[in-house]
């Protein structure tokens, strides 16, 4: 074989080489990117719509599958909600380790709920709000106010606070904790609306603007996770 035949095979082999190597380091760096994306998903917790049964039916078979209720995202540190907990729903809460669960509902929990909340030790604070459509004649301040203590312990946490769907009931309770913390009204009326979308109500969103929270700032706002 000729010297620049010879050479021409080296370079070609060793170009090849860079090129594979260059290709591999940006895999790499794509797994790596979509895993911190995965994080910091997890950590922004978007509303999770489940189906419930029929997300179980996906898993393979032997396998354990959590599935999260309606809605279910992270609020703060040891706050959640979600829509209402379905049975197959039991396995993904234990994961939280909840110590109390907030009810916006007036109608009563269903027995295999309670069954749940018994055999876990989590109690149960029912605020019963009536889930009315447009016009919403009046939601009661003070039940909020009342509910919002319950929050704001952090005894009670981690907490879960559901209503039916996760979205009105739920969305202005949380939309008072966040005026609470201090976030800007079009920050709080965003976080409604990504949980209510179509169905988002003006009612609901003047309600929480209008909300007085000078009751409350007496009351401690650190929250963490706590364990039981």
């Amino acid at each position: 074989m000729k010297v620049a035949e010879l050479q021409f095979q080296l370079h070609h082999t060793h170009h090849h080489q860079h090129q594979q190597q260059k290709q591999n380091k940006q895999n790499e760096t794509a797994q790596m990117c979509r895993k911190i994306q995965l994080s910091v998903a997890d950590q922004l917790s978007p509303p999770i719509r489940s189906d419930s049964a029929d997300d179980c039916d996906m898993a393979d078979e032997g396998e354990e599958f959590f599935v999260p209720p309606l809605n279910f995202a992270v609020v703060d540190n040891g706050i959640f909600r979600s829509g209402f907990p379905e049975p197959a729903n039991f396995p993904f809460l234990q994961t939280l380790g909840l110590r109390s669960i907030i009810y916006l509902c007036p109608e009563p929990y269903p027995e295999a709920n309670m069954e749940f909340l018994r055999s876990n030790g989590i109690k149960l604070y029912q605020f019963g709000i009536e889930g009315r459509k447009e016009p919403f004649v009046n939601i009661p301040e003070d039940t909020i106010r009342e509910a919002l203590k319950v929050v704001l312990d952090v005894k009670n946490h981690p907490v879960l606070i559901h209503c039916k769907r996760g979205k009105h009931r739920t969305g202005c309770l949380v939309g008072c904790l966040r005026k609470l913390q201090k976030w800007c009204l079009s920050s709080v009326f965003d976080e409604y609306q990504r949980f209510a979308a179509a169905k988002a109500r003006v009612s609901d969103q003047r309600f929480i603007e209008l909300f007085d929270i000078s009751g409350l700032k007496h009351l401690p706002m650190s929250f963490s996770c706590s364990k039981r």
